[in-house]
């Protein structure tokens, strides 16, 4: 049985694919954290923005108030942000012609120290029956 002596393939290239790899594998790991936190921020979004509207909608009846506009948008926000929308904050508002709700808060943070913010706001006109103030 004869050996045949070993020839090198591309003796410049030995280890490329190591290196490759550990510079393409963080890289890669980091943009699916990326997707996964902008999907996080749009949901919460999603979630802020829900709340809202359920407030206004519980502010600009008849008879509703900013207290109860405050108080549907909280059990909304208790109900469906989980920890998805952190430190939201609720402010609510009603003239005598509209009704308003804005909800302020973050995204949970996938990535460290990339904290984006959350920002929801509806406006709607107020019911008014006819002949009441």
């Amino acid at each position: 049985m004869t050996t045949h002596p070993r020839r090198e393939r591309g003796g410049r290239d030995r280890g490329a694919v190591s290196v490759e790899f550990a510079i393409a594998a963080p890289l890669v790991l980091f943009l699916l954290l990326l997707i996964v936190q902008f999907a996080l921020w749009a949901h919460a979004t999603h979630i802020a923005q829900a709340a809202a509207n359920a407030g206004v909608q519980a502010t600009r009846v008849h008879g509703g108030s900013t207290a109860a506009g405050h108080e549907q948008t909280q059990a909304v926000l208790e109900q469906m942000a989980g920890s998805t929308l952190t430190d939201p904050a609720v402010s609510v508002a009603r003239t005598a012609t509209d009704a308003t709700v804005t909800v302020d808060g973050a995204a949970t943070e996938v990535l460290p120290g990339l904290s984006l913010p959350v920002h929801a706001s509806v406006t709607a006109p107020r019911e008014i029956v006819p002949g009441t103030p």
